[in-house]
């Protein structure tokens, strides 16, 4: 009787444990099935971004509870944005979208992600370690040719001006490669024009308000120009708002970036002369959706461009 008894308890110990097993494998999974991303922005302030933000939540809610998503905002603080990648980490995140802060310091956070063995999807602001080699393994980026859109910029005023005139810009923030791209294809291209002169420049850091500030100094100082190429639509609508001060605006043309939509309501109204198109929120769900689908252990291309395109008051209507 007793080695029956042996016998049936080692049996019933052998069941327990591939219950056991089976059970903690299932919990396992389930816990699993819910992906975490972590996404770190470098400003929700910044109009721009808080519609990749948006893009990016709208395809969460298409995925409903197969992906938890953590936000946080960087404050323009390259530090703290290291930190937030950091915590991320630290609980076990399965993924990275992080908008820099800073581009010529991404390195740090790269070699964070690369060392946990986790994929990290730069969006919008391309990584500056990258720009002589490609991107390394397990790293992403979702974006646009930001030098594009300042030769679009460029080419139309060129038409508009019929080759003659001059140009005043309002550039981005210094510390992001997306100002010196668009700015570069603007003058590159205005170089092709010789009676098309670049008669001043100043950094408004993508702040409406200080670009009025820019512009109103330009003004009072009296430099003159016939048009305003700005790094995007909010130092555009400041410019505008100096320019309508100052009884302007009839005379000097602007041209901003993005395509917000309070940048379209100022070229339905006749006063932002075009803008192009940067596809916000399409870069914030593709960037989410590089995020889950690696997660999910997909093959991703390591680099998807999202084009732009010249709005005017001619086709404004197709991108609403």
């Amino acid at each position: 009787m007793r080695m029956k008894y042996g016998k049936f308890f080692g049996f019933f110990l052998t069941f327990f444990l591939v219950f056991l097993s089976v059970f903690f494998t299932k919990c396992s999974k389930k816990e699993k099935d819910t992906i975490k991303i972590g996404v770190s922005v470098s400003n929700f302030e910044d109009r721009f971004l808080s519609y990749v933000k948006s893009g990016m939540e709208e395809y969460q809610k298409e995925l409903g509870d197969k992906v938890e998503v953590i936000y946080l905002d960087a404050d323009e603080d390259f530090q703290k944005q290291v930190q937030q990648v950091s915590y991320f980490l630290e609980n076990k995140v399965d993924a990275l979208v992080v908008v820099p802060v800073n581009t010529a310091y991404t390195s740090e956070m790269t070699q964070m992600a690369k060392k946990e063995k986790i994929p990290i999807v730069y969006v919008n602001r391309y990584p500056d370690e990258f720009l002589n080699q490609d991107l390394s393994e397990n790293v992403y980026y979702v974006g646009s040719k930001e030098k594009t859109a300042g030769i679009i910029q460029m080419e139309y005023l060129a038409k508009k001006l019929k080759g003659k005139g001059d140009i005043a810009i309002l550039m981005g923030n210094p510390n992001t490669r997306a100002t010196f791209e668009r700015s570069t294809g603007v003058e590159e291209t205005a170089e092709k024009y010789p009676e098309i002169n670049i008669v001043d420049k100043s950094f408004g850091r993508w702040v409406g308000p200080l670009a009025e500030s820019i512009v109103e100094e330009w003004l009072s100082s009296g430099v003159e120009f016939d048009a305003i190429v700005s790094n995007n639509d909010e130092m555009a609508i400041g410019a505008i708002r100096t320019l309508e001060r100052y009884g302007k605006l009839d005379e000097v043309m602007v041209v901003g970036i993005d395509a917000t939509n309070e940048g379209l309501i100022e070229l339905k109204a006749g006063k932002l002369t075009a803008t192009v198109f940067q596809d916000s929120k399409s870069q914030g769900k593709i960037a989410l959706e590089t995020a889950y689908r690696l997660s999910q252990g997909d093959l991703i291309k390591n680099i998807r461009w999202i084009p732009f395109k010249l709005i005017t008051q001619d086709n404004f209507g197709e991108i609403e």
